[in-house]
């Protein structure tokens, strides 16, 4: 029997309400989990870029979201992670082993919390057409750098690694592109990352010769380019959301080694203004890059000792630094997923 319109005004009504207070406990499960989220500020190290890949595939793809996280992007603003992060300014920053090794050793209290590359990728670099083949022909060359503390005594330990007894550094400030300074020939050599450097200026008709740091160095010269960066304040005050943070960014790094084509076009959709006519550096250098982000099990962040033990006694050999921090000092792996 069908109901009468009474019964039906009724039943519509009960409906009705029922949705409401279904909708009401939602919307208010909805709110009360974005109350929860937490905001985790991530400061870029340079304009957009592929070493990024991960942090936009795990926007784009509701990783932090999923962690309860906010992740607030700082744009890159040539302030360096160390400054950002001794002013609490942000949480997360990019850094490079030498200057954790560095900054650590001069009072800073911060350390690496993941490794952004599995490897690194850093060379020096000269155009294919010069007459050097090894480094150990560069001694005495001019070298064309930014300033940075660690280059003397990698590039010294680099000579010494190819037969140079006494090797001879001499270096000028850049104030222009490294492949810019090579093909002017106003330096004989400098230093890039591999993959990126190289595959842009290729791009651009310049072909360079490299010479890979972990090739001359071996495990002292093979830590990881990148790494992901927390001061110790930051760490024991809001670890718990850094390690949310930190999944985000494994799974988003994960996915992007899996899928370095989509994550590329992820990484232009959302930064559309500086990289709309860079398709063919992103693409070329996303392929190049994105399998450096895992280690051999596949696995993105984690760090160990020797990441720092041998690049440590270089800088302490080259006088950069007076005392070795511990490893314990240096890098955790404590907020990364247990595998």
């Amino acid at each position: 029997m069908l109901p009468s319109r009474l019964a039906r005004a009724a039943l519509g009504g009960a409906v009705v309400a029922v949705a409401l207070i279904a909708f009401s406990l939602t919307a208010f499960g909805a709110t009360r989990a974005r109350a929860q989220n937490a905001t985790v500020r991530i400061a870029l190290d340079w304009t957009p870029n592929v070493d990024y890949l991960g942090i936009y595939v795990a926007i784009d793809k509701g990783f932090f979201a999923k962690q309860g996280i906010d992740p607030k992007i700082i744009p890159y603003a040539n302030t360096p992670a160390e400054t950002l992060i001794k002013a609490g300014k942000t949480d997360l920053g990019i850094s490079y082993p030498p200057d954790v090794i560095i900054n650590r050793s001069q009072g800073l209290k911060y350390k690496a919390v993941a490794g952004l590359v599995a490897e690194n990728t850093t060379a020096l670099a000269v155009l294919a057409s010069s007459p050097y083949t090894r480094p150990a022909q560069l001694n005495g060359k001019l070298y064309g750098g930014f300033g940075i503390q660690s280059d003397q005594p990698i590039v010294t330990a680099i000579l010494k690694a190819d037969g140079v007894a006494k090797p001879v550094f001499k270096q000028v400030v850049l104030n222009t592109g490294v492949t810019d300074a090579l093909k002017a020939k106003r330096v004989a050599y400098s230093a890039v990352f591999g993959g990126v450097d190289d595959v842009t200026a290729a791009l651009q008709g310049v072909k360079l010769r490299i010479f890979p740091y972990r090739k001359y160095l071996g495990a002292a010269g093979n830590y990881p380019n990148a790494v992901y960066v927390a001061g110790d304040a930051t760490i024991a005050k809001d670890g718990p959301a850094l390690a949310r943070a930190l999944t985000a960014l494994q799974q988003g790094y994960e996915w992007a080694a899996k899928h370095p084509a989509a994550a590329e076009q992820i990484l232009i959709d959302e930064n559309k203004a500086a990289l709309k006519n860079a398709r063919a550096i992103v693409v070329a250098t996303g392929n190049a890059t994105a399998k450096t982000f895992v280690n051999a099990s596949g696995t993105w962040g984690p760090l160990t000792d020797s990441d720092f033990a041998g690049l440590a006694k270089i800088l302490a050999n080259g006088g950069v630094i007076k005392t070795i921090p511990a490893p314990s000092e240096l890098y955790t792996n404590a907020l990364l997923p247990k595998g």
